[in-house]
């Protein structure tokens, strides 16, 4: 049960990041547009901040659902790394100074997820059972 606790929690925390990045959810860059114009501003070229917003969405609602979990927690992952590293680094530990606390933690459950899988609730576990049943292996091989 804790891997689906914190798939649910980091899958919705990051959706939640990649809809303030579209402008759906208040707080974030108003639209899709003036995030881009912000990645550019820092650098980031313009694919790889489309990326980085679909790492969010599409990672966040993959390990939510536990679906191709391993590369949404990788993809999450890479975009946390390079967000520590490009705008929270320089300014300290905690998150009232817009620190690295927050994206770290992120990360670190990412990196679990990566390494343990999405757990027996998830779709991947369902679609692993269906397979092993129509190869004949019965989970063993």
């Amino acid at each position: 049960m804790a891997l689906v606790v914190l798939r649910l929690t980091l899958g919705v925390v990051m959706i939640a990041h990649g809809l303030q990045k579209v402008g759906v959810v208040e707080g974030g860059a108003a639209s899709l547009g003036n995030q881009i114009e912000i990645f550019g501003k820092m650098g980031i070229p313009e694919w790889l901040g489309y990326l980085s917003i679909a790492a969010e969405l599409l990672g966040g609602l993959g390990v939510l659902l536990g679906l191709f979990g391993r590369v949404a927690a990788f993809g999450i992952a890479v975009n946390l790394f390079v967000a520590i590293a490009k705008v929270h680094v320089d300014k300290g530990l905690f998150a009232q100074g817009g620190g690295f606390e927050l994206p770290l933690a992120l990360f670190t459950m990412a990196l679990a997820l990566l390494f343990t899988g999405m757990g027996q609730y998830s779709v991947d576990a369902v679609m692993a059972k269906t397979m092993d049943k129509s190869i004949g292996t019965g989970g063993r091989f």
